[in-house]
Order: structure tokens, then C-alpha cells, then sequence
């Protein structure tokens, strides 16, 4: 029995016909621990031999494998990186090694920086990667003078952009200067519109006063620098005047409420704003007092006009309209009233009120037409004998300026006109 359980069991230990290649076992002293043992088949008994009982061996038996695969096992579960040194090492053993190509240096990665110590080689750096050229976009590759036009093209707008701005930093600094030169020069001509006018509708018999450009002007439109009183920064006093030319100086070195004051009356106004000058009348005692002496002189003026219709002069519709309101200066009044007593004579039209003249300035100049059925002059005899009447009258009839006028339609007038200011009370002492 002994003897056919020893043969079958070096039936069993025998290596198959073709066994597969058994993976190669480090020694024993290799490593701190092996891969576990692939278990071993155990042989089927053949069925002619029927199973006999177990019976102690007389003999110890040898150390059972197994027990060495299960220690070898606990070890590797607790160390798992051993056994995968094991595995790595069995591999490089059974199967030939490969070394790998060299890189270039730009393709090397950098060193890992190790601790430096004994039995250990100082890390060196790979030199710092050069990055690639970017890549030109493929329509630039395939049609390199449509990349030229573009840039080319850009650049020629960029010129334009730039030279637009500069053209129009220009402009705007030449429409600045132009506006300025505008201002300037409508300031100069309202100046001397304003000294045209003072020139030929205000008397001589007061002074004028005005600033030292307006005085300047005034004296190179004919008025005599005798007649001018020039206003100076600090020492501004119009009160010494008839009339003055309130200019925008003026009224910064006089202040606006003192003007408004002492001239409360405007004869004539030329221009806006800051570039407005007006011509205003001085009246010392103060505007509430002017305002009571209009208040009078107007009545005085309506009971004249009235007077001047019941006798021999005739007007038209409209002259008879401003007679009644009285709105005619009275030294026309009493000129009409005393040549009305030599010719008989028909009011076309009154005139001579300025623009921007205040309420209750009067109109100043009158055109005649000598009626009747008797011959006599032409209109030029007719000024020559009216102007030697009036001018042997004396007193303020011999300011008025008499001359024949063209006027619209054909017809030749006789022109009996005043200077300003009106004078107040002249028709209550008559």
C-alpha cells in the first residue's frame, strides 16, 4: 500500500507533457518578500484503488508549501510596494531590457531637484524651453500679398484717422478765432452805427458822455471832442452830461442801477446782449421825477396837437392818430403851428423815433407839403423862404433843420426836423 501511494504521488509530481513557462521566482534571500505561489493540483487517485484509512505517520512530514504561500501572502498585503518591486523585478529579469533614446536638450524635461547629500548627484536644470514661432494663419501662408494689402491698407487708414483728427483740431481752433474775429468786428460795427447815429440826431448843446473807444468813434464820425465827456475807470460821474453812451464799459464802471437812475430814459438802442449800446437821456432830478414830468409834457403835447387840427393844417390818418395820442415833440409842434400861419400846409408822415427808443420819446421830425391854389417856389424855393422865417423867430426855433426830402412814390417834401433830446415844458410856457 505504502509503495502505490508513493508511485502515485510521483505521478502527481511529475511535470505535464507541455507545462506552460513558469514565472520566474526570485531567491528567497532576494527580497523581504515573493509573489505567492501558484497552488499545486492535487492528484486524483486511480478508481481500482479504493481509499484506504489515514494512518500516522511514522515519520514527521516535511514543511507543507502552503504555509510559506500564506505567509508570504499576509506580508505582501501589508506591503504592497515590495511585492510590486518584486513584480518589477522579476520583469526586468525575464525580459530584455530597453534603453530608451536619448532626447534632445529642448526636449529634455528639467531634473527633479533631489537633497543633496552623500552618495547623491547634484540635479542639474535643463536649459529653459525656447517657445515655438506661432504659426502664420493659413490664408497669410497661401496668399501672402492679400497679407500685405491688409497690413498696408491698415496702415494708410491709420494715416487717415490721424490726419482727420489733426485737420480737425484745426478747424476747431480756426472756427475759435473766427468767432472771435465775428464778436470783435460786430462789436466795431455796432460802435459805429451807434456813433453815426449820435453824430447826426444829437445836439450840440450838452456834452456827450462815453468811454475812451466810444468817445474815439464819436469824434471820427464829426462830433467835436469839446462836445465829449470820457467816462475813466473810478472817476465816472455822466451827471456833468445830456446824454450818455451806455456802452458795456460804461455800465461796468458806472454800475446798472446808478444808469438806470440817472438816465431812466433810452432815446435809441443798437445791438444785444453785451454788445448793446444805447443812448440814454440824463435826467438829474432822478427817474420818479421823470416819470411826473413825461406824465405832464405828454398831456401838453395832446392839447397842441388837438389845436393844430382845428385850424388851417391838415394831416393824414395817421399823423392825425400820433397828434391826438401826443406822441410829436413839442418844438415840432410849435414849428407846424408857426408855419402853418404863413402857407398852408399838409402833413404827410412824422418820423425820426429811433429804434429801442423808450415809451413816450417823441418823434422829432415832420414832412410838409405846401397846399393851396396860388403859385409859388418849388419845394427848393419853398425851404429857402421857411428856413430864413423860422431861423428870425430865434430860441429853439432856430435849431430846426429844414431841407427837401425824395420820398417813396415820387414825391418831393420839405423835411422840418429836431435834434434829441425833447425838452420838457416848452408848451406850458407858451
Amino acid at each position: 500500500m505504502r509503495a502505490a501511494l508513493d508511485s502515485a504521488q510521483a505521478e502527481a509530481d511529475a511535470p505535464p507533457a507541455k507545462p506552460p513557462a513558469p514565472r520566474p521566482r526570485p531567491a528567497p534571500d532576494e527580497s523581504e518578500g515573493t509573489e505567492p505561489l501558484p497552488s499545486t493540483a492535487q492528484p486524483e487517485l486511480p478508481a481500482s484503488l479504493p481509499p484506504t484509512p489515514r494512518q500516522a505517520p511514522s515519520e514527521p512530514s516535511p514543511a507543507v508549501p502552503a504555509a510559506r504561500r500564506s505567509l508570504v501572502t499576509e506580508e505582501t498585503k501589508q506591503q504592497p510596494d515590495a511585492a510590486d518591486r518584486s513584480r518589477s523585478a522579476t520583469a526586468r529579469t525575464a525580459q530584455p531590457q530597453i534603453v530608451p533614446a536619448q532626447r534632445a536638450p529642448a526636449e529634455r524635461a528639467p531634473a527633479e531637484r533631489q537633497p543633496d547629500g552623500p552618495g547623491h548627484r547634484k540635479a542639474v536644470a535643463a536649459p529653459p524651453t525656447v517657445p515655438a514661432p506661432r504659426p502664420r494663419p493659413g490664408w497669410l501662408r497661401d496668399h501672402p500679398s492679400r497679407g500685405r494689402a491688409i497690413i498696408v491698407g491698415s496702415a494708410i487708414l491709420t494715416l487717415v484717422a490721424i490726419l482727420a483728427g489733426w485737420s480737425a483740431s484745426l478747424l476747431t481752433r480756426h472756427a475759435g478765432s473766427a468767432r472771435i474775429r465775428a464778436s470783435a468786428a460786430a462789436r466795431a460795427d455796432v460802435r459805429d452805427v451807434a456813433a453815426a447815429w449820435v453824430a447826426s440826431q444829437v445836439g450840440r448843446a450838452g456834452l456827450v458822455s462815453c468811454d475812451p473807444a466810444m468817445c474815439q468813434a464819436l469824434e471820427a464820425s464829426g462830433v467835436p471832442a469839446t462836445d465829449l465827456l470820457v467816462l475813466r475807470p473810478g472817476g465816472a460821474d455822466p451827471l456833468g452830461s445830456d446824454v450818455v453812451v451806455a456802452t458795456a464799459a460804461v455800465r461796468k464802471m458806472v454800475g446798472r442801477r446808478v444808469l438806470t437812475a440817472d438816465a431812466p430814459a433810452t432815446i435809441a438802442s443798437f445791438g444785444s446782449g453785451n454788445r448793446q449800446i444805447s443812448v440814454r437821456v440824463i435826467f438829474p432830478q432822478g427817474a420818479a421825477a421823470y416819470a411826473a414830468a413825461l406824465r405832464k409834457e405828454i398831456a401838453d403835447r395832446k392839447l397842441a396837437g388837438a389845436s393844430l387840427l382845428q385850424g388851417p393844417v391838415t394831416a393824414s390818418v395817421a399823423a392825425r392818430q400820433q397828434l391826438s395820442e401826443g406822441q410829436v415833440d413839442s418844438r415840432l409842434l410849435l414849428t407846424l403851428g408857426e408855419v402853418a400861419s404863413q402857407w398852408p400846409v399838409t402833413i404827410m408822415a412824422f418820423g425820426d423815433r429811433a429804434p429801442g427808443a423808450s415809451p413816450g420819446i417823441p418823434f422829432r421830425s415832420a414832412d410838409l407839403v405846401v397846399t393851396g391854389g396860388q403859385p409859388g417856389p418849388g419845394p427848393a424855393g419853398q425851404v429857402q423862404l421857411m428856413s430864413v422865417f423860422l431861423h428870425q423867430l430865434g430860441g429853439y426855433f432856430a435849431g430846426a433843420r429844414i431841407r427837401t426830402v425824395h420820398v417813396a412814390g415820387g414825391q418831393d417834401v420839405v423835411r422840418i426836423e429836431f435834434t434829441a433830446p425833447s425838452q420838457f415844458g416848452l408848451l406850458r410856457a407858451r
